[in-house]
Parts: structure tokens; sequence; C-alpha cells
């Protein structure tokens, strides 16, 4: 998909054509070939790849006939239909008009109030040259990126963080709580932050006007505000949750130059889960009426994994994805074996990428050969079911079943202590908390610098985030899927955007997500058997396989994570001494990490390969992105 950037001199001091075509440049340099939409002297817009770009249209210039903005975009609109029927326009004039063409049209209409009706993966800015006034907005909650810079002189924007810090606009700093949240898997760090705190993000379902001399950044969406659906009976939630999903694969399977029908190679990832699984089985049905394919990518182990797996996980979801895949004529699955990608390669590689440590440092190894795959395959679109967990496939609270069937499910004790938890006012449970652990526990259970965390007061602090006490409802359980909570849409779209992929993701549809968020929660687990993620199962009758749709263990696509930090064994040496002799030791405890390296060595347990994915991997590529920083900003 394109990709958006411009800057905005608030100031107006030093605004001249050349001073923003500066600018421009120095960001399109890290972009590939960009085109030029708008230069007035006092804010410029531009975008990456029009020519390779879905749906774009031609890039809108300053004058637009009967229009007082300027405009650019990076779309893929799911309801084309719907909003050129709302314009005016016929089937056919919708069908020929580029999604970036509906969108400024869109604006023109319904000028702001424009972004509660689009539905897909977009973003866009528009600037108004007789307010001078800029607006921007992301969509709801799609595979997109936009970061900007803000200060009383400057503004700038770029769906790449690259593009921002080609301009070095203020001295790069580090947000060393954010680091530490990302250390310690406390999920606080998302929302506008990032790891330089000059540079901010704009989350999804988020918009913002910027003018000389004022900024406004708002949350248009809130999915927690769905009101709830009754119908009748539980088999009307299923004909319902089938017709959004289906709805929600078939606007992903429009081809990468825009058209519904044309010749489009579609690729999926695979795993044995349910999300993945029914994301390519619909698609495979969808396009075997088109004689199509599918190109599904599994990650598969390529040594042992049994002895690292708790119970109820298991490491090794091939026989699961191949039985989705015999399902169906049309899918052509590919092993993901990472024969030649270590974990410390992939850490490596994706920091180059993206510039900022992530959560799953562990998942990388695969992740990043699957995506290789995926574009050595000539594929042009890659299907995801990311989203899927608190929405699709949500499990469903036990807490919402009658007490006969949590009794049944969780014993007397474990319904007490329970009940306990979601009734004791959270001052009382801050306190419970805080004797039964103790600061060197919490920094034992990551790779964090327990000087850096006591510094920051990094333990107190998270005590009373709300966000880290025992859910109470339905809702709370599920607060990780609200919009701007998670940074996973953007890592997809910069990974897509590194790998030249159209990345599509169902199971984060706007509609789909609302209704189920709308569904009472007790329709999600059969009251009689207590099958949890009950809706997506009994949907999926018959387009499963039932070993993969009844199936309730958990797979792990890093399954041998530890074998494979063992046969790199070199590189983990290596990485622990760059940062034992860099400024990296400031803020992961590398004597701790050597201890638990000594472990993962020694150890066949799930023990080993929960400290490998917690503290290990995390912590190398924390420290890796510190020495880097450092190096590349003495």
């Amino acid at each position: 998909m394109k990709s958006i950037f411009g800057v905005f001199l608030r100031s107006g001091n030093d605004a001249s054509p050349e001073t923003v075509s500066g600018m421009l440049q120095r960001m399109a340099a890290h972009g590939g070939t960009s085109r030029i939409a708008c230069n007035d002297g006092v804010c410029g817009l531009g975008h990456f790849d029009p020519a390779a770009a879905f749906g774009q249209g031609e890039p809108a210039g300053c004058s637009v006939p009967g229009q007082a903005f300027a405009f650019s975009c990076a779309a893929r609109l799911d309801n084309r239909a719907e909003i050129g029927r709302d314009l005016g326009l016929s089937a056919k004039q919708a069908s020929a008009t580029a999604d970036s063409d509906l969108i400024r049209a869109a604006y023109a209409k319904w000028d702001e109030r424009c972004i509660e009706r689009l539905y897909g993966d977009w973003s866009f800015v528009c600037w108004h040259p007789g307010e001078r006034r800029l607006f921007l907005a992301r969509d709801h909650f799609g595979i997109t990126s936009l970061f900007y810079y803000l200060d009383s002189k400057v503004f700038a924007f770029a769906s790449s963080r690259e593009s921002l810090l080609a301009l070095k606009l203020s001295p790069l700093e580090l947000d060393k709580l954010y680091l530490a949240q990302v250390i310690t898997s406390w999920p606080a760090y998302h929302g506008e932050r990032s790891v330089y705190p000059a540079i901010r993000r704009l989350p999804p379902a988020h918009r913002l006007s910027v003018s000389p001399g004022n900024s406004d950044v708002r949350q248009y969406w809130h999915l927690e505000r769905v009101p709830e659906t009754r119908l009748s009976g539980r088999q009307e939630y299923v004909e319902a949750f089938r017709e959004l999903f289906d709805d929600a694969v078939r606007a992903r399977l429009r081809s990468a130059d825009g058209s519904d029908a044309a010749e489009c190679s579609v690729a999926s990832t695979l795993s044995g889960g349910l999300d993945s699984g029914s994301v390519t089985a619909t698609a495979a049905g969808f396009l075997a009426r088109e004689n199509r394919r599918v190109s599904a990518f599994t990650s598969a182990p390529l040594l042992e994994t049994a002895n690292y797996m708790p119970s109820g996980r298991f490491g090794d979801e091939l026989s699961l994805a191949r039985a989705t895949a015999g399902a169906f004529d049309n899918v052509d699955i590919h092993q993901i074996r990472a024969e030649a990608t270590t974990p410390v390669g992939a850490i490596r590689s994706v920091l180059k990428l993206r510039n900022e440590p992530v959560h799953s440092a562990g998942n990388l190894f695969w992740i990043l050969d699957l995506w290789r795959a995926v574009q050595a395959n000539g594929d042009k679109v890659l299907l995801l079911g990311q989203f899927g967990n608190a929405g699709a496939s949500w499990a469903g609270c036990i807490q919402s079943q009658p007490l006969s069937c949590q009794l049944r499910q969780l014993g007397c004790l474990k319904l007490a202590k329970d009940v306990l938890k979601r009734n004791l006012p959270a001052h009382v449970l801050s306190g419970l908390r805080k004797l039964r652990r103790q600061p060197q526990s919490d920094c034992l259970a990551s790779a964090i610098n327990p000087a850096l965390a006591a510094d920051l007061d990094l333990f107190e602090r998270r005590s009373r985030d709300p966000d880290c006490r025992p859910p109470r409802t339905a809702l709370d359980h599920r607060m990780f899927l609200m919009p701007g909570r998670s940074s996973v849409g953007a890592l997809h779209a910069e990974l897509g955007a590194a790998f030249g992929l159209e990345v599509r993701d169902p199971t984060a549809d706007v509609r789909l997500l609302e209704f189920t968020f709308s569904v009472p929660d007790h329709v999600f687990i059969d009251r009689e058997t207590g099958m949890d993620r009950w809706l997506i199962r009994e949907a999926m009758k018959g387009r499963l396989p039932d070993s993969v749709r009844l199936n309730r263990d958990t797979g792990c696509q890093a399954g041998d994570l530890v074998p494979r930090l063992r046969a790199s064994a070199a590189e983990v040496e290596a990485v622990l001494i760059e940062l034992a002799r860099g400024p990296a030791a400031e803020y992961v405890d590398v004597a701790h990490m050597r201890r638990v390296w000594r472990e993962i060595q020694t150890r066949d347990t799930p023990e080993s390969f929960r400290k490998a994915v917690s503290i290990l991997t995390r912590g190398m590529m924390a420290g890796l992105f510190v020495n880097d920083f450092y190096a590349k900003n003495q």
C-alpha cells in the first residue's frame, strides 16, 4: 500500500517552496519512488510508489476544481459500493473510481465526519491553505502506520518512521520508560508514544488537526461502546457472524491492482488454529469459484518441541494446517522451516527494518522467513488472522455462565478465589500484590536492569496501572484489543512495505469486531459441554475439519526456540558480550541474561522456553537496539 508523508511550517517565518521541497526530498529518500502532491511554500504533501500502489488514482494537487483543500491518501476501502452509493455514484462509476478518489470525494461532502463511514485500511491527509490547517486520520483498526513530529515551528508526518528520522528535527532521545515497558511486557507503552519521545504515533481510530497555534488529537470510534445485540436464538448469532465473516474475507480478496476479479496471487498465513484456518478456508471457497488458488504458509519446527511445551500447548502445528489445506483443492501449503534464519539474525534484521524493539522477539525467526517466502513465491496479497483472539474467536468468560456451569468448570475453591479477586477494591488488590511480589522477583522475570527499574519506579507504577488489575468483566478481558492498545497493525504495515506486500486481516474488520463485541458473552461458551470459542467453531462447521475446529489446545509456532538458540550458541554469546560492553548494560541485566542462557542450554523444560521468550530474546532485542541507537547518535 502507498505510504504518505508531508511537512507543515507552522510558524511561517521560514516558509518557502524551497524549504518545503528540501524537507520533502529528505523524507522521500527513505521510501523509494516518490511523488509530490502539493507544495505551496507552507505545506507539502507526498506519497511513495504511486505506480505500484493499490487503487490510488493520480495524486491530488493543491488546486482541485471546486475543492479548497489538497489531499494525499493511502487506502484500501472495504465498503466501496456503500460509499459510492452515498456519494450519488452509479455502481459502474463507483467501480471505476480509485479508493483514494472515493475518500477525497467523501471528505469534500462530509468533511471530517467522513472518517466514521470509511471501512478498510487507510490513512489520509488534507491541507486547507485558506485556514492554514492540516487534518490527518487513520482507519478504525487497520494494517496501517502513521507517525508524526510536532513543535511550535514544524509539523511533519509519515507512514514510515525512517522518513521522520531523516529530517533530524530534534536531538534523538530514548523514552526509557517505554523501553522498560517493552522489556517487562507491560502493555502500557502502546498508544501515541514510541521509543523516541519526539516521534509519536497516530493510533487507529484517531484523527489529528494541526494549525499554527493549536493541535488536537481525538479518538472517533470506541469499540467498547458498541450496544449489545439481542437475537432470539444462538443459531441466529452464528448466521449473522458467518455473513459478516464472509463479507470481511471477500472484501480483502480484491487484487493488488484494485480490481475485484482480476487474477491475483493470494497468500495466507496458516497455523493450526481457528483464526488463520477460518480465513484461509473462507478465502479458498471464494477463490475456487474463479479457479484461483491460495498459497498457505505454515511455520513448522526444525527441531524437537515436545519437552518445551506446557500442558495445553503444542509446538508443531503442521498436521492441523495440512488438515485445513487438505479440505480444499485450491490450497497449496508451504512449510516454513527457517533453516537459514537464526533467532539472533532475525532480531538484527527486524531492528534494521523498524528501528524499534518489539514484544515478540522470540517469534521473529519464523515470521521473517515466512514473509521472505511469500515474497519469493510472487504473491502480492497476504491474508492474516491476527486480531481474532478478542474478536472473531473470543473464548468467552466463564463468569458469564450460570453458577452451576462455573462450579463445574472451576470447582469451589477456584471459583471463590475468582469472585474475591473481581470484587475486592482496587487498593486492596494492589496491596496484596505488593505483599506477594517484591521488586527483585519482578526484575528476575524479565531482562530489565534493576537499577533502571528502581530509577523509573517501574513496579510501583505498574501496581497502580488499572489495566494490570485482575479483569472484573468480559470487556476487561478484551481491553487489549482497544484501538491504540496494540501496535501490531503498524508492525505488519511496516513489514508489508519492506517486502512489497498488501497485508490484509479479515479479523480486524470493523463491522465484524463490532458484532462480536455486541454478542452477549454467554453465547461464546457452550453451556452443556463447556466448549469455548463456540461462535466461530459453530460458524466454521463444514468448512474446517473437526480436528481443527474442535481442537482446544494452543499451538506455538516458535516451539523449537530453545534448540534453535543452542544451535546458534556462538551468536548468542556474541550478543551477550556486545551488550555487556555497550550502553545496553544500563538497560538490561546481562549477568541475569547469562544465568538464564546457561539454564536454557542445559534444561529441556517449559520453563526454559518461557525464559527464552520473556528474558533472553526480548532482552537481546532491547539491548541491541540501545547499542545501535547510541552508536548512531553519539
